[in-house]
């Protein structure tokens, strides 16, 4: 023992007292003491002093040492407590151990009191710092705020702080313990299935549940609990934490709430704007009826130069509203996030040849030459959104002819990429317009904006186009891009990824071409680099020597000066090239080369009949088709056996009028409609393309004249009062059950694919949305008679 012990000695004589204090110096023990002999004044000596260690003497006249012991444990001080005695006796020995002594030691043998002191002070350090520690623990777990716990395996409370049992409603400890586990679970089966995890896991952490207090009140609780096993290897108890989580689970349950209540305004909300939108389509698309309708049915009548240009002005006015009301419909559902892409088999070449036709009368009126070139390396039968591909191709195309002024504009369609299984496809639309100021060309995809504030004013638009078709390019898998040089012109170019469809032969996009044209060679004469040089690598594909002039006088000159060559030329002229006259250029050839080796093709933006006088051997209209390039030279100069060519369908070499077929006539179409001026524009539309018009003005004469078998299919309005269109279809399905189908064909002012489902859902056969044209409504009409009436088609 290296530092001084204080010891207090309780003895009558001075003598043994200092015997004793001596053996412990002997033995090594440094101390200090106090000698008592009277209970006053061992009482104030511990209320003074900070002792270590008590001595005792057994006998004293006035005073014992079991006396002294129980004076001692009453005052609550831990100390070691050692008895000695001048009595020889087993008996006092195990009394002053059963009263509570550390030890017992005889006077005889003071020897051993140190031994006895040294080991009860080491033993008195490591009980007290055990005490220490717990009492440490016990103080933590009594005010820790998360509920403690033991629980027998029979579902009863062994041990528990106080949080436990403030959380869970219980007045101490005691009642708690009387109470079944099982009560306090709200629901049964979730304690099972807590009870499965423990069981299997043989520890679970953070399970939620609900807990029902005694005064019924209802807790949130998060508990994590183990099983803790005896020696025999079985469940002895569970031990764990319970949290309360109540006030997290109201703030939840009061964020929810109010992610709910965002949730169910921003619905409300777009649901306002879907119907607002839909209301103001259809309140704008009904005139729009009347407005394109008339302008349409007015083109088709005898008309002065002057109502000619008045009438185009009034149909090319309401198109152009048409646009801007599409516009906005598709950027809002694009916005939205409720755009839902088609994926149908369709011919890419089909639609590109389509395509650049619909806008040939446009650039036709300002003078700009057209072209499309399509990679006869490329697949054509693919699958995906062709009316979404159209869309974005229609606004490049008519901004690329709204922005330019002279010159040419060029479609290309090429092969980027392609697999087993799909194709990446490059598209482009390049101008030889205005361009896009430096400054703009950063914020051209963003909504509402154009190239700058005068060309909005000088070209129109809702700047709304190109965002449309750079989301719908995104939807589809693909990118847009533009270069553009301010003053020369623009190229705009944008990628979409399709999946192969059934596979689609074009006889001039296949290997065999080559062979329908060996020895041949040809003269390209046209004052357009682009359109000539589209058509020199079409004739290149098929093996054609071509020569490529562009003017004229220098095809004149080259004529003057070269002899005629082996085998036969064809010369496709333009008939507005430049310095001299195509029939001049064209009767110049027929003379120089001879009339049985020289073919002239004169390639004209004009409609109308042509005759083929005047050395012109065929016409083809403008922009040149690829197929119809092809089919053209094959009627002409074709040498192969036409039997190992696949018979195609060809554009005629002279255009046709618009006469009617006359199985139309058979035809009866009932027009329903609530709105007169949308009846008579229709009734007229019906008539111009020789159908037989009906006509109701309600869903209930509709119906009366459908049951009386007074008509062959129906363009039914879905916006009708009284009865709308859907209930009226729904009523004609009924009647006729499954021994009969009249073709319905829904007409609506609205234009989502929300509507087309609707018809469609309804039982109607297909769509048209207003206002609608007289080439739309011919091709649904014609569609719909040779799937369900083909006798008549073909009568």
């Amino acid at each position: 023992m290296n530092e001084a012990r204080r010891i207090l000695i309780v003895e009558d004589s001075p003598d043994d007292a200092e015997l004793a204090v001596r053996a412990l110096r002997q033995g090594g023990c440094d101390l200090s003491y106090e000698r008592v002999d009277t209970p006053e004044a061992m009482r104030a000596a511990l209320g003074q002093g900070n002792w270590d260690l008590v001595i005792a003497d057994y006998a004293m006249p006035r005073f014992n040492g079991l006396a002294a012991l129980k004076m001692l444990r009453e005052t609550g001080l831990d100390l070691p407590f050692i008895l000695v005695s001048g009595t020889v006796g087993e008996d006092v020995a195990v009394e002053a151990m059963r009263r509570g002594a550390d030890d017992y030691v005889l006077k005889s043998n003071l020897a051993r009191l140190p031994l006895a002191v040294d080991r009860e002070l080491r033993e008195h350090e490591v009980r007290a710092g055990r005490n220490r520690a717990e009492a440490r623990y016990h103080s933590l777990v009594d005010r820790v705020p998360v509920g403690l716990f033991r629980v027998s395996p029979e579902r009863k409370i062994l041990e528990a702080n106080p949080a436990l049992i403030e959380m869970l409603g219980f007045r101490d400890l005691e009642s708690l313990k009387q109470a079944d586990v099982a009560n306090l679970w709200l629901r049964p089966e979730e304690m099972a299935r807590f009870g499965s995890l423990v069981a299997s896991e043989g520890v679970v952490q953070n399970f939620e549940m609900e807990i029902r207090r005694p005064d019924g009140s209802i807790l949130w609780c998060e508990q994590s609990a183990r099983s803790v096993h005896n020696t025999a290897d079985k469940v002895g108890h569970y031990e764990g934490v319970l949290v309360d989580i109540n006030s997290r689970k109201l703030a939840q349950e009061e964020t929810n709430r109010a992610r709910d209540s965002v949730r169910d305004l921003a619905l409300e909300t777009a649901r306002l704007r879907s119907d607002f939108l839909a209301s103001m389509s259809h309140e704008i698309r009904t005139p729009l009826t009347g407005i394109i309708g008339t302008g349409e049915l007015l083109s088709r009548s005898e008309l002065t130069p002057e109502q000619r240009r008045l009438t185009e002005i009034i149909r090319s006015s309401g198109e152009l509203l048409l646009t801007v009301v599409n516009d906005i419909l598709d950027f809002s559902k694009l916005a939205a996030g409720k755009f839902v892409l088609e994926k149908l088999d369709f011919d890419l070449v089909d639609l590109t040849e389509t395509l650049v036709d619909s806008f040939a009368a446009t650039a036709r009126a300002k003078g700009i030459e057209l072209a499309l070139h399509a990679d006869i390396h490329m697949p054509t039968g693919l699958r995906g959104d062709q009316s979404r591909l159209r869309q974005i191709l229609n606004n490049l195309v008519a901004n690329a002819l709204k922005f330019t002024e002279r010159g040419e504009v060029t479609v290309r369609a090429t092969r980027a990429e392609e697999t087993t299984g799909d194709v990446l496809v490059r598209f482009e639309v390049v101008d030889t317009g205005i361009g896009i100021p430096l400054a703009a060309q950063g914020r051209l995809f963003q909504p509402f904006v154009q190239a700058e504030g005068s060309t909005s004013r000088r070209f129109g638009g809702t700047g709304l186009g190109l965002v449309i078709a750079a989301k719908l390019t995104e939807l589809m898998g693909g990118e847009i891009g533009f270069e553009s040089d301010p003053g020369k012109g623009s190229n705009f170019h944008f990628t979409v990824r399709f999946e192969k469809g059934a596979e689609i032969v074009h006889p001039w996009m296949s290997a065999s071409a080559i062979s329908c044209f060996k020895g041949m060679r040809a003269m390209v004469v046209n004052d357009c680099p682009a359109s000539r040089q589209v058509i020199a690598d079409y004739l290149s594909s098929w093996g054609v020597q071509s020569l490529v002039l562009g003017s004229g006088a220098e095809a004149l000159e080259i004529l003057g000066r070269e002899p005629a060559g082996d085998g036969p030329i064809v010369a496709l002229l333009d008939e507005q090239i430049a310095n001299i006259g195509a029939l001049r250029l064209a009767r110049a050839i027929k003379q120089q080369c001879g009339e049985q080796h020289s073919k002239v093709i004169l390639c004209s933006t004009e409609g109308g009949l042509r005759s083929t006088t005047d050395g012109v051997d065929a016409w083809i209209t403008k922009p040149v088709r690829p197929s119809h390039l092809f089919s053209c030279l094959l009627e002409l100069c074709g040498k192969t056996d036409r039997d190992r060519v696949e018979k195609i369908a060809t554009a005629p070499l002279v255009p046709t009028g618009n006469k009617n077929p006359d199985w139309r006539k058979a035809v009866r179409v009932l027009l329903v409609d609530d709105n007169h001026v949308n009846r008579t524009i229709g009734a007229k539309q019906l008539s111009a393309l020789g159908y037989t018009a009906e006509i109701a003005e309600s869903a209930q004469r509709a119906l009366e004249v459908v049951s009386s078998g007074g008509c062959d299919i129906v363009l039914m309005d879905c916006e009708m009062p009284e009865m709308d269109g859907y209930q009226a279809v729904a009523e004609i399905r009924r009647r006729e059950g499954t021994a009969q189908h009249t073709a319905v064909i829904a007409l609506t002012a609205h234009a989502t694919e929300d509507d087309r489902g609707k018809c469609l859902d309804a039982g109607m056969d297909d769509y048209l949305s207003k206002p609608v044209k007289l080439d739309v409504l011919a091709e649904k009409l014609d569609a719909m008679v040779r799937s369900r009436l083909s006798h008549i088609a073909t009568s």
